[in-house]
């Protein structure tokens, strides 16, 4: 009768083991926000062949878990190229997929001795592009420019401002 008691009682026990680690609820999976890496001093160029195209550095980068993106803080872009053209912005989001870096809160991009100020805009990597839809103001010795919307060609060497353009150029 005691072995028939235990036997029985030791499979309630691992029935109950069972259906607590098989439990959910309504199939609704909970994720931890641990679930993600990140880096402090972060750094990535990309090359054509052996020469850098452009780098980018951040204070910190974070990877969240299953996401094609990397969210940057207190950034630097440099991109290779005569002029140079550097980019910086307090954040930051680079997909990795479409090689693009959206950048924001506030963003300065210096030009040779020009000087480009916007809320945000987007670095478009493969076609070598910067875009904002945003106001900019641009600014160099001899003129300041002004309007809403931007287009950079960077390997062209074309800075379009798309809208409300106004201008001062200076002797």
């Amino acid at each position: 009768m005691k072995g028939k008691l235990l036997l029985g009682f030791v499979a309630a026990i691992a029935l109950g083991v069972l259906i607590i680690l098989n439990y959910s609820e309504n199939g609704v999976k909970t994720h931890t926000s641990y679930r993600k890496s990140s880096i402090k001093g972060f750094h990535l160029a990309r090359k054509d062949g052996e020469r850098i195209k452009w780098e980018l550095t951040a204070e910190r980068a974070v990877f969240p878990e299953g996401n094609k993106e990397i969210l940057l803080k207190d950034l630097t872009v440099k991109i290779h190229h005569k002029p140079e053209v550097i980019l910086t912005g307090g954040e930051g989001n680079y997909n990795i997929e479409e090689k693009s870096l959206i950048i924001s809160k506030p963003v300065d991009v210096v030009i040779d001795s020009s000087r480009l100020i916007t809320a945000s805009l987007t670095w478009h990597g493969e076609e070598e592009m910067i875009t904002t839809h945003d106001s900019v103001r641009l600014t160099g010795k001899n003129f300041l420019m002004e309007g809403k919307g931007l287009t950079v060609k960077v390997r062209d060497q074309q800075v379009k401002i798309l809208n409300d353009v106004k201008g001062i150029f200076y002797r």
